[in-house]
């Protein structure tokens, strides 16, 4: 997520004014990335589309909120989050009648030797209140406290995620990963 060049400053302040054109020609030329994000946040490649459609609709009806044109990538990852937030609390509900608490996803047992991959895949298959609070930590580089006000969850609760995640993480991975 780089700085926006001259012609994306421009879009942003005229989507701000209300110019919904200028909102799509951002999205779009931000397309992969924001997928790559909603697909970090939420695991799978539907709920991804679905959590980037659904913060598609909130940003267009919010846009004028936002006060620094250079956070705009920032601001919709956040929109992203709230909704892969609320489809994550939609999951465990459906989990919870389906009496199905121990649901875990499938695992790749192969490791690539690209370490960047490899990572990802791990914490793809993270449990989803942990893949999310490190998602946000690392990723959109977001403070406990803000992390606590996006997911509206105490900070106590973010600081034990992020902690739980990592272990998580250390013995997916092993002790040889770096994160």
């Amino acid at each position: 997520m780089g700085k926006f060049s001259y012609s994306e400053r421009l879009l942003v302040k005229k989507a701000i004014k209300g110019d919904v054109q200028a909102l799509g020609k951002l999205l779009q030329k931000n397309h992969e990335y924001l997928y790559k994000m909603a697909y970090i946040y939420i695991g799978n490649k539907e709920d991804a589309l679905d959590i980037m459609q659904e913060a598609t609709i909130q940003s267009i009806k919010s846009i004028h909120s936002l006060k620094e044109p250079s956070y705009f990538l920032t601001w919709f990852c956040t929109i992203m989050a709230r909704q892969a937030s609320k489809v994550i609390d939609q999951k465990v509900k459906i989990r919870a009648l389906q009496n199905n608490p121990a649901y875990t996803e499938p695992k790749d047992p192969s490791f690539n030797k690209n370490q960047s991959i490899d990572v990802l895949e791990a914490v793809i298959s993270l449990d989803d209140n942990y893949r999310l609070v490190l998602q946000l930590f690392y990723y959109q580089d977001l403070s406990v406290k803000e992390i606590s006000e996006v997911l509206a969850m105490p900070q106590g609760t973010v600081k034990t995620n992020l902690k739980r995640g990592r272990e998580a993480l250390r013995q997916t991975l092993g002790e040889d990963y770096y994160v």
